[in-house]
């Protein structure tokens, strides 16, 4: 009888999974264990061969040779293994260490990956033909010999402040927004045994974090493709998502595993995108901005949609819905996020005519629904120049971008948007008007909106407790 516990953990997984899983547990009940590294070493492909007829661990899964390096990176991309040899090597040093810490962008994605997934604890444990003992109310799994593995969420660093541990296993801390207090409070708790050291398995993008620890002399990085993991992964996966993506920026980053350095000649860089909390509803006015899309045809441009803040001297950018519409889905989606964020203005470029955006944002406006206050930008200069003050004030460090805000796509087109190159910059040229629109020096006396009548008072001598109209629009 296989174990009703492992059985309750793949139900929910895909056929071809349900179907290798079962094959491995029968193989332990028969008594057979599958071990990960063979005796080949490092030289293997992890393909089946005499002595190890299944797959089992490829070169780049061993660990670094050696004792002198602190963290082991692998750095590689979807699919490609990384998160099986996370588990296997984890699996491997319960047998050498008491206190373990295990760490995912959030306590979902403990559970849901480093334990209960496909090539988590759990499963790796049972081909080795072990049973681990996890209990989620205490955060905790416990090996077979007692060495115990607490799990921690990326999102509550301050959980890491005293427990000690001998090993660490982290999985995508490159997407850790606080990854800087993660790891800070974790190594001041890495002084248990004779060797403490880290395992990190992720998907790279080129923050300050990921391009300081890759340097570090004391940080292994193993590159791992996709493509290397191509014989325990779906051909369809193969046929639709990596033809896809292979050979783009975004490929070679997903899929290759590599850390992409900032584009020369673009305007931004990863040194000067900065995220933050916020809340919308602290801020002092929001603004939905627009850049629509000249033609609506399926080799049209998109239109640039972009949701921003101010609170006090400082900048946010909420959201991108940017994407290909037509006039009326782009009006009608402008609409939404208008009522959504209760902002202020609706923000439109109308070169391509001022009145007809002005109509098409009028025209469909929802049943019952109060009329935006619509702002017309014009745009008298080139991109370029329009946008390099509003990189100034990234630099300046008074432009953030929302944490749990989805705006890698706005994000990698600011990185890679290289003036007079390459398609047009339509979600740049709406996140543009909104900092404009936020930012730009504007005299007193222009109209107040509710929101910042209700928050912002006058600093002008004399006039305390009037509203201050001093940095507000329109």
């Amino acid at each position: 009888m296989k174990d009703a516990e492992i059985l309750a953990m793949v139900q929910d997984w895909a056929p071809d999974d349900q179907e290798r899983a079962a094959e491995a547990l029968g193989a332990i009940e028969r008594g057979e264990r599958r071990a990960w590294y063979c005796t080949h070493g490092r030289k293997c492909d992890g393909k089946e061969h005499l002595g190890y007829p299944y797959p089992h661990a490829r070169g780049d899964q061993w660990p670094p040779p050696g004792a002198d390096w602190f963290m082991w990176f692998l750095s590689g991309g979807r699919g490609s293994g990384k998160t099986r040899t996370g588990a296997e090597y984890t699996r491997k040093m319960a047998d050498k260490v008491s206190r373990m810490a295990l760490i995912a962008p959030t306590g979902a994605d403990v559970r849901d990956t480093m334990i209960e997934g496909i090539s988590g604890l759990k499963f790796v444990a049972a081909l080795a033909g072990q049973k681990i003992h996890y209990e989620p109310s205490k955060r905790r799994v416990t090996f077979p010999n007692g060495a115990i593995a607490t799990t921690f969420s990326g999102e509550e660093p301050a959980r890491l402040r005293g427990p000690q541990h001998g090993f660490a296993w982290l999985d995508e801390p490159a997407h850790m927004p606080l990854i800087e207090d993660v790891m800070s409070n974790l190594q001041f708790g890495l002084r248990l045994g004779e060797r403490p050291h880290i395992v990190l398995t992720s998907t790279p993008i080129p923050t300050k974090w990921v391009k300081r620890t890759q340097k570090d002399p004391k940080t292994r990085t193993v590159r791992v493709s996709t493509h290397s993991n191509r014989d325990n992964l779906s051909p369809i996966f193969f046929d639709t998502v990596v033809s896809q993506y292979e050979g783009t920026r975004t490929g070679l980053q997903e899929l290759e595993g590599r850390l992409l350095d900032d584009v020369a000649g673009a305007l931004w860089n990863t040194q000067i995108l900065t995220r933050e909390s916020i809340n919308p509803e602290d801020l002092d006015r929001i603004v939905v901005a627009i850049d629509p899309a000249g033609t609506a045809n399926r080799r049209s441009d998109e239109t640039g949609i972009v949701v921003a803040g101010i609170l006090g001297k400082n900048a946010y950018v909420l959201h991108d819905a940017s994407g290909k519409y037509s006039p009326m889905g782009w009006a009608r989606k402008a609409h939404s996020l208008y009522d959504m964020y209760k902002a202020d203005a609706i923000v439109a470029e109308v070169n391509f005519g001022a009145d007809m955006v002005e109509e098409i944002i009028s025209r469909n406006v929802p049943t019952g629904a109060i009329p935006p206050r619509i702002i017309k930008a014009r745009a008298t200069r080139g991109k370029a120049v329009r946008a390099e003050p509003v990189v100034a004030l990234y630099e300046q460090t008074r432009v953030f971008h929302r944490i749990g805000s989805n705006l890698a796509d706005l994000e990698d087109e600011m990185l890679t948007w290289v003036p007079g190159h390459g398609d047009s910059p339509n979600r740049v040229d709406a996140l543009v008007w909104a900092i404009t629109d936020l930012l730009a020096p504007t005299p007193p006396g222009q109209v107040l909106s509710a929101r910042g009548m209700s928050t912002r008072t006058s600093s002008i001598p004399g006039l305390r407790g009037v509203p201050d109209l001093s940095s507000l629009r329109r």
